[in-house]
């Protein structure tokens, strides 16, 4: 599977040339754990569909997650000098190229759904369902929320999550199950992508206080250095640790039907990074 998303995505930035080409090349092909494709095909393949036929909207879906980071880290937004380990992309190609590039990884994505050799309706329907995850309404409503960093309860904390990062695992699902012709599951995958994305995002608070930058290629301090609201802040991290542990194996019992993508989830619960 994952020898499928690197091919595909190998194979999506030969049409591109440049500079730009180089810097969007750089962020994608950093280290990245392919979460978000893996779960589209994962999901594919517990539904039955061809692996094989949701490549382009994998390959879609991590070039809009890469896009985001790309965008996250310029001094504008997070101002982070790192991401897995390395520079971060305005760090290497400057703040116009590193915009740039995030602005090519987004209308490439739509270029690699549209390229999908899938019936036609489905690929309208994946590319609704890929920007309206992606978009105002979504992901990029949390980011927005998050740069504003006024959360007055753990509750809207946990909105802004499910929008920032529950959408694109939202994105990952709903396109699995449109790709296998399955689409009454459209709805349930939706939400329960929403859950995950929060106890994903809750993991991600917890380890990036825990881990230092060996771990985690990012400063460990980051969030508590710009008086970021997260889960520990609001619950401690003993709490924070036992709620998302709690909310990991809630999914184990729901995703019984669902073998390979129960199997990623197990994965991730166990990740240091």
């Amino acid at each position: 599977m994952i020898k499928l998303i690197e091919d595909g995505i190998e194979s999506a930035l030969s049409n591109y040339q440049g500079i730009v080409k180089d810097a969007m090349a750089y962020s994608i092909n950093s280290n990245g754990k392919r979460t978000r494709p893996k779960m589209l095909l994962s999901l594919l393949n517990d539904l039955g569909g061809n692996v094989e036929e949701g490549i382009h909207a994998a390959v879609a879906l991590e070039m809009v997650h890469t896009y985001s980071l790309v965008h996250d880290d310029l001094p504008a937004m997070d101002n982070d000098d790192f991401r897995r380990h390395k520079p971060t992309n305005h760090k290497v190609y400057g703040e116009n190229m590193a915009i740039l590039a995030g602005d090519g990884l987004l209308s490439a994505s739509m270029n690699e759904l549209i390229k999908s050799k899938l019936d036609p309706k489905i690929v309208v329907a994946l590319v609704e369902v890929l920007s309206r995850n992606a978009g105002a309404q979504g992901m990029i409503l949390g980011q927005e929320i998050d740069i504003q960093n006024d959360f007055h309860s753990f509750e809207e904390l946990t909105k802004s999550y499910q929008l920032k990062t529950g959408c694109l695992f939202a994105a990952a699902l709903e396109m699995a199950v449109l790709i296998a012709g399955r689409p009454q599951l459209q709805n349930s995958m939706r939400d329960l992508a929403y859950k995950i994305g929060i106890a994903f995002q809750y993991q991600d608070d917890i380890l990036e206080i825990e881990n230092g930058f060996e771990l985690m290629g990012k400063s460990g301090d980051s969030d508590t250095l710009k008086d970021k609201k997260t889960i520990v802040s609001f619950l401690g991290i003993d709490e924070a640790n036992k709620l998302t542990k709690d909310m990991f194996d809630d999914f184990s019992i729901e995703l019984e039907k669902y073998p390979s993508l129960k199997l990623l989830l197990n994965e991730l619960l166990n990740r240091k990074f």
